[in-house]
């Protein structure tokens, strides 16, 4: 199998896997692709129709997005032309291992978000718009990097033949959202102070993110703070099915206990220790 291609995919790597004997490709790629361009959430759609031109509008991750858009569009040109087998992962946010100490990615957004709150004490009444918190609507869709990882190499193993697209996101309504991540961190003993008025409190977060140590300020969320500027939109679960993914795992029995696991308090809590074993709290 051709090695994980995490970047837009190049014409020299396509060559390499069509040379001599066709290669398996497993590419990583992400849910942005998917987004102003509902049809293409469908995992078995080709990105070619579904999303044939790709608009740039200056938003978070947009260029990120293009690259990987982009990928997608020559893996399935060259699916056709030589039959390239190819195993395509959308994954939404990757968050840390669950289990090892000091396993984390101190630059991702999420780890930004988790210290930003820390620092500052202060967290919105709810990260979602309307009234996400008090009626359960809001959903965090992300999954641990272990079993990612898991999911990603047993399916891409299992790639042979065909052109084949998962959806690598959490789909359980469970009502699991940042809200609940504030709950749990409070109810960990970390206080937090709640600023019922978004704009308030994104007005305060960015006065006390700017006066952090130099550390904390670099890991913070400021540099992200434009995808915060609005509530987020409530969903009670993932807005991308997952229903490839999910099979694709079930048969492949990665998982006894469930085929993708529910985010634990356990997890969230841990960044705290990994962060404070960073030097950041």
């Amino acid at each position: 199998m051709l090695g994980w291609c995490w970047g837009a995919v190049p014409a020299e790597l396509i060559r390499l896997a069509v040379t001599s004997r066709s290669k398996r490709f497993s590419y990583l790629s992400t849910v942005a692709v998917t987004f102003g361009a509902e049809a293409a959430a469908d995992e078995s759609a080709d990105i070619r129709t579904a999303c044939p031109v790709r608009q740039l509008d200056g938003g978070y991750a947009d260029g990120y997005g293009a690259s990987k858009w982009a990928g997608e569009v020559l893996l399935r040109a060259a699916h056709d032309a030589y039959g390239l087998p190819v195993a395509v992962f959308r994954s939404h946010l990757i968050l840390a291992q669950p289990r090892y100490r000091g396993q984390l990615n101190v630059t991702d957004v999420f780890t930004r978000l988790v210290l930003s709150l820390l620092a500052t004490g202060i967290a919105p009444g709810g990260f979602y718009a309307g009234d996400g918190r008090t009626t359960g609507r809001g959903h965090y869709d992300g999954l641990p990097v272990d079993f990612t990882a898991r999911a990603i190499a047993a399916l891409g193993d299992d790639a042979c033949q065909g052109y084949r697209t998962f959806n690598v996101v959490n789909p359980h309504e469970d009502g699991i959202s940042l809200d609940t991540f504030v709950d749990w961190l409070v109810a960990a003993g970390h206080p937090l102070a709640r600023v019922h008025d978004y704009d308030a409190w994104l007005d305060r977060c960015e006065t006390a993110l700017r006066g952090l140590l130099d550390r904390q300020r670099r890991y913070s969320l400021l540099p992200l703070l434009h995808a915060f500027a609005r509530p987020a939109r409530p969903l009670p679960g993932s807005a991308l099915p997952a229903d490839h993914f999910r099979a694709a795992l079930r048969a492949a029995a990665l998982n006894r206990e469930d085929d993708i696991p529910h985010l634990t308090r356990e997890l969230i809590v841990k960044y705290v220790a990994d962060s404070r074993g960073q030097d950041l709290l």
